[in-house]
């Protein structure tokens, strides 16, 4: 066959050599999979998600919403038909307002112009601006304390121009605000965290990507003790020092109610300059916490838990602590432990999560009932002196990997396919630990592992299964095939 004919049908060309090798990130960077979600597209590669069909009729009211959204356009075309369409959408009642919004941002955000926003969507008690929306100008951020002076909950995520004087003299008009989120905003500052402590009903308090100093920040703490959400995830200005500071400040406060933050579940305090003395000591201020994360800091011990018997969710991903059984030995009961973020555990950067860890941590987190999801993406020590479905991993997977809805082993080298066994339905060793004999797993994530094929028998037990991320690993297009012909035809998703 000629060159031209080659090329004309590539079908008949010779594949590609596929190597065996798993490329992997340096040690401790984050990735895109170390958080991935389901993509809509097939592949045989990427994180694949199955359709099930609906088990319910969408509300009329939905289907209404959805249909509006593909024809306001054409309504905006003559003036009747506009006048109508404006005349209804100020009819609406807020609840309906609110979710109509919510469908509108998703489906046309382009055509969501300053106009529009202000004369049917900035009003009731619920405002959510994004970025996604080039219509929000600082008028209408201005808008929104005439237009909803009973406002209690205002988003303005990823807006990028609105400046620091612009959003404090927005929020400083809005003091019965119980939630404000300012995710990703990142011009916001001291001004606007200082608008934001006249708010004393505040509950709800987001600030992750934002830029106020320590100081402010501070200063609001002891402004709303009724926080019961603090978030402030990657600002720049808040090291160890500032935060010790905090806990003194708020130690000596006047009254006993703001001598600490006892309302507080939940405390975000990623990618800061935390280190393990304002950590204990910013803890001892929060008895109740439920949900923390401390991933990129400088945290090396999770001694300090020790004062937080409530905690659902712990997240210490990408710090730099030893992992060893001596470590391990220091978590005090978490009875209630529902998610743990242990990925890229290490010092120097080299990894510290071992084989030997990882059986002291299965023996930690087995006996948990309510444990939903662990993630020990980028542990790239694991399975290194194992053998092949016999070893730590193998064991982590079949007396808590099985039991998880969503288990990330991405950018673990090691893992193989037999690593999966425990997957497999076992009923002869059906217990009160280990209640059920299929995997409850909903999301699994392996990219960047050394599975192949043959995980294909194990994985098609998931029944449950509806993400599956296989990005880089020794999977090839044929995977489907390996599956065995008494696999139920929705077990895993199609590929093309």
């Amino acid at each position: 066959m000629s060159k031209r004919k080659a090329d004309e049908n590539p079908s008949t060309a010779p594949p590609e050599k596929r190597s065996n090798v798993v490329q992997l990130p340096s040690f401790g960077a984050e990735n895109e999979y170390d958080n991935q979600t389901p993509s809509s597209s097939a592949s045989s590669t990427a994180l694949s998600t199955r359709q099930f069909s609906s088990e319910g009729i969408p509300s009329l009211a939905s289907i209404s919403m959805r249909a509006f959204a593909k024809s306001l356009l054409s309504l905006y075309e003559n003036e009747q038909s506009q006048k109508r369409t404006r005349r209804q959408l100020n009819e609406l009642p807020e609840l309906l307002v609110t979710r109509l919004f919510s469908v509108l941002r998703r489906e046309i955000p382009t055509y969501l112009t300053h106009g529009l926003l202000i004369a049917h969507f900035i009003r009731g008690t619920e405002i959510t601006l994004t970025g996604e929306l080039p219509g929000v100008t600082n008028h209408t951020l201005h808008a929104i304390p005439d237009n909803c002076p009973e406002l209690v909950h205002l988003e303005l995520r990823d807006l990028k121009k609105p400046s620091d004087d612009v959003l404090s003299s927005v929020i400083k008009k809005l003091p019965g605000l119980e939630t404000l989120i300012l995710r990703g905003c990142t011009q916001a500052g001291s001004k606007t965290v200082a608008a934001a402590a006249r708010s004393s009903e505040l509950r709800v308090l987001n600030l992750n990507y934002t830029t106020p100093s320590a100081t402010s920040i501070g200063s609001l703490l002891l402004a709303c003790p009724k926080l019961e959400v603090l978030k402030l995830a990657g600002i720049p200005k808040l090291n160890s020092s500032a935060i010790s500071a905090w806990v003194k400040n708020i130690a000596s406060a006047e009254t006993p109610e703001r001598r600490s933050l006892w309302r507080l579940t939940s405390l975000k305090l990623r990618a800061t300059g935390l280190n393990d003395s304002a950590l204990s000591s910013l803890l001892s201020l929060t008895p109740n916490l439920e949900r923390l994360d401390v991933s990129s800091t400088q945290v090396r011990s999770i001694a300090c838990l020790s004062c937080l018997p409530k905690l659902r969710k712990l997240s210490v991903a990408y710090c730099p602590i030893n992992i060893t059984r001596a470590e391990l030995g220091k978590i005090p009961d978490l009875p209630q432990l529902e998610i743990l973020h242990l990925g890229a555990i290490g010092v120097n950067g080299s990894p510290t999560l071992t084989d030997s860890a990882l059986y002291s941590l299965t023996d930690l987190l087995e006996p948990l009932t309510g444990l939903q999801s662990v993630s020990l993406v980028g542990n790239s020590k694991l399975g290194f002196t194992s053998r092949k479905g016999d070893g730590a991993l193998a064991d982590f997977v079949s007396r808590v990997g099985r039991k998880c809805t969503m288990l990330n082993l991405g950018g673990v080298p090691n893992l193989s396919s037999q690593d999966l066994r425990g997957l497999l339905p076992n009923q002869d060793e059906t217990s009160d630990v280990n209640p059920t004999p299929t995997p409850r797993l909903e999301s699994l994530t392996l990219s960047n592992t050394g599975v192949d094929n043959e995980a294909a028998i194990y994985i098609s037990t998931c029944r449950n299964l509806e993400a599956l991320a296989l990005e880089n690993t020794r999977f090839t297009s044929c995977m489907k095939d390996c599956l065995p012909s008494s696999t139920h035809a929705n077990t895993l998703p199609a590929w093309t």
